[in-house]
């Protein structure tokens, strides 16, 4: 068997102030690292082999406090980024709204039909982020790995193997510092046993409104 834990990056100044964040590198604010230290209590007595990070600083720190003083190499895997935002990075709904009208309505109620202006569509994400889980399976096979990502890039992956539709994502969200796991038999079939299961957080640092505006 081999176990995958999927952990979403702690708080960042733009998750608390509602902006889009994509490949923008923002670092974890003292919230998200205090997030990220509870689940590296969680992961204190789990033994694992390997750790692969999205290569964006709110990831790879998040890793990097989860791992603690384990000899494990943090492996950067830029399949694991953020969906690429284009122009829409670092606006809040409201600038969404002048500067967009109506694409952040979209982007909430039907996310897999949203183009951006200069970046990705979840499907392109899906297909980048499961082609580096697949990857990840492969070579570590057998063994019990954390893959420190992004929400979006976590749901897809996650989704894809539910065979869910993309339009349902923020149906099913992923706090930050939440946890998912999967579990891949010898012969490939996978098992999604955790999603975003977040009970060793702190409810005072949860994120109470995960978007800044919610549209019926």
């Amino acid at each position: 068997m081999t176990t995958i834990y999927m952990v979403r990056h702690g708080e960042t100044e733009w998750n608390a102030a509602h902006r889009m964040q994509g490949w923008s590198d923002i670092p974890l604010n003292e919230k998200g690292r205090e997030q990220a230290s509870f689940a590296a209590q969680k992961f204190a007595q789990i033994p694992l082999d390997a750790i692969y990070t999205s290569p964006l600083k709110r990831a790879a720190d998040t890793a990097a406090i989860i791992r603690g003083g384990r000899n494990i190499p943090l492996t950067l895997e830029r399949g694991l980024i953020e969906i690429n935002l284009g122009r829409w990075d670092g606006h809040t709904p409201e600038e969404m709204d002048t500067l967009y009208p109506g694409q952040y309505d979209l982007w909430r109620t039907k996310p897999g039909e949203v183009h951006i202006d200069g970046g990705e569509t979840f499907a392109d994400v899906q297909d980048r982020a499961y082609a580096a889980f697949r990857r990840i399976v492969q070579k570590e096979k057998g063994k019990t790995v954390l893959l420190v990502s992004h929400m979006g890039c976590l749901s897809t992956i996650l989704f894809r193997i539910a065979g869910y539709p993309l339009n349902d994502l923020w149906k099913h969200p992923i706090g930050n510092c939440a946890l998912c796991e999967v579990d891949v038999d010898d012969g490939g079939a996978m098992k999604i046993t955790k999603w975003a299961e977040d009970d060793y957080i702190p409810e005072r640092l949860k994120m109470k409104v995960p978007f800044g505006r919610v549209k019926k």
